[in-house]
């Protein structure tokens, strides 16, 4: 009767243990699962975001280099279409913020905040509705491109992407234009 009671306790006791370990497990995998899709979603909020966000700031770079305050290829005079197409594209960047704001972390929203108020304030010079001198976008510019470095290091640091974000190239025109 011993013998039957000792199996009887270690067949109940791994069936429990097997039971333990597979609903942990279970449980490890849906949360990696469900980790990496959150992952997804936010990758793709993020790309949006930063494709609006320079879609923006080139329509206001384009506008403001037509004024003489910043330097653009492609000067843009501010026609009603040019406005609108600008206007458009602060439409978008509006819209690529509202994923942001449920899903990333709190210091990558800041970040978000940060960028989106850089980018109003190129979008004012640009449109005129703020006084400013070359000088003055170039500050401007500067902000942005450092709120723009820091919503891409939190993200980055939100995703665990290994390693740095490049700096951008500060010069314009490209070293490899100087002679021209």
């Amino acid at each position: 009767m011993g013998s039957q009671l000792s199996a009887l306790i270690g067949v109940t006791l791994g069936a429990a243990l097997s039971y333990v370990v597979t609903m942990l497990n279970d449980r490890a995998r849906w949360r990696r699962e469900q980790g990496a899709r959150w992952d997804g979603l936010l990758l793709q909020a993020y790309s949006d975001y930063g494709q609006a966000v320079k879609e923006c700031v080139i329509a206001y770079q384009r506008l403001a280099a037509h004024q003489g305050l910043a330097q653009h290829p492609t000067p843009l005079e501010p026609t009603a279409d040019a406005l609108d197409q600008a206007a458009g594209a602060e439409a978008r960047r509006a819209a690529t913020t509202e994923p942001l704001r449920l899903l990333a972390d709190p210091g990558t929203a800041a970040a978000v905040r940060r960028l989106n108020e850089a980018v109003w304030q190129l979008e004012w010079m640009a449109r005129g509705r703020l006084t400013a001198d070359a000088t003055a976008w170039e500050q401007a510019y500067q902000g942005y491109r450092d709120a723009r470095q820091a919503f891409y290091e939190k993200a980055r640091a939100g995703l665990r992407v290994p390693g740095e974000v490049l700096p951008e190239r500060t010069s314009w025109p490209p070293s490899w234009r100087a002679g021209a």
